[in-house]
């Protein structure tokens, strides 16, 4: 498979029009999975770098309160991997609880294609932020719909689902049931004394 930045990006772009054709292409390449282990550190260090490069885009008031979340962009890299690795995990298993048949590594490429491209969508938000900032409220929301549109398609190709928008549902549930197990988790850190 060619890796060079414009075949990248037009495959991107061919991703976001079919989605579930670009996850079989990718998913086609057979990238040795060292080769996916590396590419997933390789997308929690760039997107590590990028949030800081937004953070630091944003009024004071705004950093000074989110100061304690953008504290260094090792520990950012490090959640962003930790997040892409379970992100795979919920995927490969829910996916086979559910009846799929996808594999792991599948799950991993996959993944790791996902966040390129919110990766490129990361910079366009970034660029929009700097030159005309009330359009970046709107790419940031596009880029939530093309997220979850694409999440969606890539498990559905992945196991074999036919149904994309019974997936879209199944999906959502499960970041509700993630994010609502995140909150119990993570109550105790935010708010100490409660």
């Amino acid at each position: 498979m060619d890796l060079s930045l414009s075949t990248l990006l037009s495959l991107a772009r061919f991703t976001i029009q079919n989605p579930r054709e670009g996850a079989r292409m990718v998913m086609g390449a057979n990238m040795p999975i060292g080769a996916r282990w590396v590419a997933l550190a390789l997308m929690a260090v760039v997107s590590a770098i990028l949030a800081h490069l937004a953070f630091a885009l944003m009024p004071l008031e705004v950093r000074q309160q989110m100061a304690g979340a953008m504290s260094s962009p090792v520990t950012s890299a490090v959640m962003q991997g930790a997040l892409m690795l379970g992100a795979v995990f919920v995927i490969h298993y829910v996916g086979r609880w559910r009846g799929g048949v996808g594999r792991f590594e599948d799950a991993l490429i996959l993944m790791i294609w996902l966040q390129f491209i919110l990766l490129i969508l990361q910079v366009v938000q970034i660029v929009t932020q700097v030159l005309l900032p009330p359009l970046s409220v709107i790419v940031g929301y596009a880029s939530v719909g093309i997220f979850l549109w694409l999440l969606s398609n890539f498990v559905a190709e992945l196991h074999g689902f036919k149904s994309v928008l019974m997936t879209f549902f199944g999906v959502l549930l499960a970041l509700l049931a993630i994010g609502f197990v995140l909150a119990i988790v993570l109550i105790p850190f935010i708010a100490p004394g409660m």
